[in-house]
């Protein structure tokens, strides 16, 4: 096929403690200057005893260079045996990211040296797990009594902390660890060299997470990736969350969209009873704040107004307390998702009462910025049953 990227999975084979799963990535020749060199060796190093296949591995290295292909070539060539309702859901992932960015991407034809049906597994399932907000609330959630628990969270190397941050990422994970830990859960160190293949990763994250997770289909019967809103916030503000998940999905190894029933403001509040969580948060993915919180990006000033209305306290992951300065962080950023943020805070002040200084401050800046504010009990709450 002219024009399109092959990708040439190798047999997995240990690197010191690890499995390592790779495969050889040969973009068009058009792009190879801009890449340097032209190949390009995708890797996964997983624990030495976890059993990949040759079917997952292909799966895994579909998912991760999806959106390069969209992005630089006409096709994608996979010189092995994927499952075949896989592909066709990646086509229908294409055809939604030319639709929603045509600037940026393209439909690129798949092909594969086999295809096959895929059964589905048995097990349970495994999280990918940060360490922030979003993940925490869904481990916790999945092992409430009667829930049916989690198999292992899995901490990903190379996504928001960079590979050469070492020291920084095994930092990270003892704190990951500490909650996981906490709830009998294990979690396993997975890295990868995946954010080396140009894409824009704030797009291509589910399927870079769905890849890490089909990698464990040997041992796990589904894959859980936590989502950031609820499905309505979703389909209005990032339809992605709600949409990708079943995309980046096939018979042989399910990938879930986790924690939809709840805002983060009620994911937060879900968390009350669980002090490793509330000690060792870590939402923050300020660059070089690989460890900690910074207290001054968006997600940090989110987590400062949640927990200033949720427990009138700070929160031992967090460097202050909230301020004023924080609602106009919001009200000013300009991300959007600091106006949805700012529609919660203030929801939810209103909903419990709050009267401090700074709720005037934070009805102008509600109000200059036009923001509607849902009534409070308009939505579904998962989380008060949760903490029920």
């Amino acid at each position: 096929m002219r024009g399109a990227a092959h990708v040439w999975p190798e047999a997995p084979r240990a690197v010191g403690n690890a499995l390592e799963v790779a495969a050889e990535v040969e973009w068009p020749f058009r792009v190879s200057r801009a890449l340097k060199p032209r190949r390009q060796r995708v890797w996964f190093r997983l624990p030495a005893d976890v059993p990949v296949s040759a079917g997952a591995a292909a799966d895994a290295f579909l998912l991760a260079t999806v959106f390069g292909a969209m992005r630089l070539s006409r096709g994608l060539c996979l010189h092995a045996t994927a499952s075949e309702d896989l592909v066709t859901n990646l086509l229908r992932l294409q055809a939604l990211w030319r639709e929603r960015r045509p600037d940026k991407y393209r439909e690129a034809e798949i092909r594969c040296d086999g295809l096959a049906a895929g059964a589905s597994p048995a097990g349970p399932p495994v999280l990918c797990f940060s360490g922030g907000l979003d993940p925490a609330y869904s481990l916790y959630r999945h092992t409430r009594p009667g829930a049916g628990g989690v198999g292992a969270a899995v901490m990903l190397a190379g996504a928001d902390i960079p590979l050469s941050e070492e020291a920084a990422f095994s930092e990270a994970f003892a704190r990951s660890r500490r909650m996981t830990d906490s709830l009998g859960v294990p979690l396993l160190r997975v890295s990868t060299n995946l954010r080396a293949v140009k894409q824009k990763w704030p797009h291509s994250v589910t399927a870079g997470l769905a890849a890490v997770l089909t990698l464990f289909r040997g041992r796990f019967g589904s894959g859980l990736v936590a989502v950031g809103f609820t499905r309505e916030e979703a389909r209005r503000w990032w339809p992605q969350d709600e949409t990708d998940p079943p995309l980046v999905s096939c018979r042989a190894f399910p990938i879930v969209g986790d924690g939809y029933e709840a805002d983060r403001f009620e994911k937060l509040e879900a968390l009350r009873d669980w002090p490793e969580a509330l000690d060792n948060l870590r939402v923050c993915y300020r660059p070089g704040s690989w460890t900690e919180n910074c207290g001054q990006c968006l997600k940090c000033s989110t987590l400062l107004l949640f927990a200033r209305i949720a427990f009138r306290r700070r929160l031992a992951c967090l460097p202050r307390e909230a301020t004023v300065e924080d609602v106009r962080s919001l009200a000013t950023c300009e991300d959007p998702n600091g106006r949805l943020r700012l529609a919660q805070v203030a929801r939810h002040a209103r909903a419990l009462g709050v009267t401090e200084p700074w709720m005037d401050e934070l009805d102008r800046a509600v109000r200059a910025a036009g923001i509607a504010v849902p009534a409070p009990g308009s939505t579904a709450t998962g989380a008060e049953e949760l903490r029920a």
